[in-house]
């Protein structure tokens, strides 16, 4: 559960700051903090102990704006540079990953290219080949179906990843316009 606080300050020479109590039985994650709120994880299944009245404490929803923004705090970035070290270390590099990726996209393209030409008639998939794209396409499906296959929509709302895939395609499509294809073409490096 996701709980909100504020840090209360006395000021003087007597000033006092009362903040979050952690306990050894209620170890709560600091998330960050957004507009003078901070927040901190503890699992459901802890009860907190008892906070300072001055600091609000209370347990929240935190909008999608305020998840954004912690998102961009501490914690995640830590969180992210452990997956991205353990990701390198059990998987490969960026360029592995990304070497990898390419290969999917061409197994991909080609995939799509064959079915597209023996449906439009063009180049039809006949004998071995048709046989061999449908073995291809059957371990797949049985990989997956198996469980021996991940797919990232099992871990994650597909909706949400897939909006979120789209916003990012498009932000980088705006941003080769706006920085490198207009440029060019302002300048008559591409036809207009």
């Amino acid at each position: 559960m996701i709980y909100s606080f504020t840090i209360y300050k006395e000021e003087g020479p007597l000033g006092t700051t009362k903040t979050l109590i952690n306990t050894e039985d209620s170890d709560f994650e600091l998330l960050g903090e957004v507009n003078g709120v901070s927040y901190a994880y503890l699992p459901d299944n802890i009860t907190p102990p008892q906070q300072p009245n001055d600091i609000n404490f209370q347990s929240t929803e935190p909008t999608d704006e305020i998840l954004k923004k912690l998102k961009l705090q501490r914690f995640a970035k830590t969180k992210k540079i452990i997956l991205q070290d353990k990701l390198t270390d059990e998987v490969g590099d960026v360029h592995d990953m990304m070497a990898d990726c390419m290969k999917l996209i061409e197994f991909n393209i080609m995939l799509t290219s064959r079915l597209a030409a023996d449906y439009f008639g063009t180049s039809p998939l006949e004998g071995d080949s048709r046989t061999e794209y449908a073995n291809r396409n059957q371990s797949f499906l049985d990989q997956v179906g198996s469980g021996n296959i991940l797919l990232r929509g099992d871990i994650e709302n597909v909706d949400i990843m897939f909006e979120r895939l789209m916003l990012r395609y498009s932000n980088i499509q705006n941003i080769v316009d706006t920085e490198y294809i207009s440029e060019l073409k302002r300048v008559g490096l591409i036809n207009k």
